[in-house]
């Protein structure tokens, strides 16, 4: 009887050396996700480790249902985003006109377009006017060209369809050139 019990109640029976091999296996083997995840929203190494440290430590609290999560990694990632996204600060959207002084700034000072896409003020302005996109776009955005997620990958952590993906990174790009073209035209007729 005892060992029907065991596949009816399934892990809620694992003995204690199982459970902690099955965690021990599910960090070593999605760890780096998990924080690449993490990291694409909080942008802080230190925050994204204690976000990764919660994720799986929600984890190790699934003790009885973890027969219910089919897909670990796409568990793991879901789980990691909305940690992330509980422990984001809100970032302040850049202006139009803000970031069009920037522009000015480099310019004036004679920078190459290489020089000012490579300044770190410019990444901080890019990075600002992606924050500044609707949450929709610029979650994909975001693991797609900050993490290097594919589109699978990323509709597992959004559970969005994989084409949905692929069409908000598209608009968000579509939106972050339009934004940016526009500052350009603005002061290049100054």
């Amino acid at each position: 009887m005892a060992a029907i019990e065991q596949v009816i109640l399934g892990q809620a029976l694992l003995s204690a050396d199982e459970r902690d091999r099955e965690f021990e296996a599910a960090v070593r083997e999605h760890a780096r996700y998990v924080y690449r995840v993490a990291q694409s929203v909080l942008r802080n190494h230190h925050d994204a480790e204690d976000a990764v440290q919660e994720t799986f430590m929600r984890f190790l609290g699934q003790q009885t249902s973890r027969s219910g999560i089919h897909n670990l990694r796409a568990w793991l990632g879901r789980t990691a985003w909305r940690v992330a996204l509980d422990r984001r600060r809100q970032v302040a959207a850049v202006s139009l006109e803000e970031a069009a002084n920037v522009i000015e700034n480099f310019r004036a000072a004679g920078a190459s377009a290489d020089e000012i896409a490579s300044h770190s003020e410019m990444l901080a302005l890019v990075e600002r006017l992606i924050a500044s996109l609707p949450k929709e776009l610029r979650e994909p955005l975001t693991l797609s060209t900050v993490e290097e997620l594919t589109s699978a990958e990323i509709g597992e952590v959004l559970g969005i369809p994989e084409g949905s993906v692929r069409e908000r990174v598209s608009r968000a790009r579509a939106m972050l050139c339009e934004k940016l073209a526009g500052l350009l035209e603005k002061h290049h007729g100054r």
